[in-house]
């Protein structure tokens, strides 16, 4: 089964996915041309990437769903592997709006969860991403206007909402209510 997280920039997702895989699931690693910024790891936080090789796997049909992003600092690409949705584990895939279409006509058994977190929360979080040399300002409020786009009625496109707002919800509780309607799906399969 392939469960699908998406949700927009501080929403939460890496820490809901982070307890997810603590719990026995595999996070998938996919691709980008992005530089790795402090703390990632080469082919465990992403597999990094030149430009010029993503645009080559790309002309090879070697990505199931990619998407670039027009930062701040450049195009960066993203994408996620066929041969990674081939295997036969439970396995966890974040994912923008764009990507998640691809994937959904590529695998139409994926699991879906929109990881929602309000405005206040999003920008209180982007403001300690940036204290701590994780994105630059202006690039985290050229996210936050690109997700106001991208995720326009997102909720209506996945299975669950997650609600993951600071104050108000923990990602334990995110985690469990994932957890259950994983739960349910697998007992409507068998």
């Amino acid at each position: 089964m392939t469960i699908i997280l998406v949700g927009k920039s501080c929403s939460g997702k890496d820490s809901i996915c982070n307890e997810l895989c603590k719990r026995g699931f595999e996070k998938l690693v996919i691709y980008t041309s992005r530089p790795p910024r402090l703390g990632e790891v080469q082919d465990k936080t992403y597999h990094f990437i030149s430009k010029e090789e993503f645009e080559r796997l790309i002309s090879l049909g070697f990505f199931a769903e990619y998407t670039s992003y027009n930062t701040v600092d450049g195009v960066w690409y993203y994408g996620t592997s066929v041969d990674d949705l081939e295997c036969e584990n439970d396995r966890i895939l974040i994912l923008n709006p764009q990507g998640y279409e691809q994937i959904r006509k590529f695998d139409e058994t994926v699991v879906s969860f929109y990881i929602y977190s309000n405005l206040k929360t999003i920008k209180s979080r982007m403001t300690k991403r940036v204290k701590e040399g994780k994105g630059t300002k202006e690039e985290h409020e050229r996210r936050l206007e690109r997700d106001n786009i991208d995720f326009k009625g997102m909720e209506n496109k996945v299975d669950r909402i997650i609600y993951n707002n600071d104050g108000l919800d923990t990602v334990e509780s995110a985690v469990s209510k994932i957890l259950s309607y994983i739960d349910e799906v697998k007992a409507n399969e068998a």
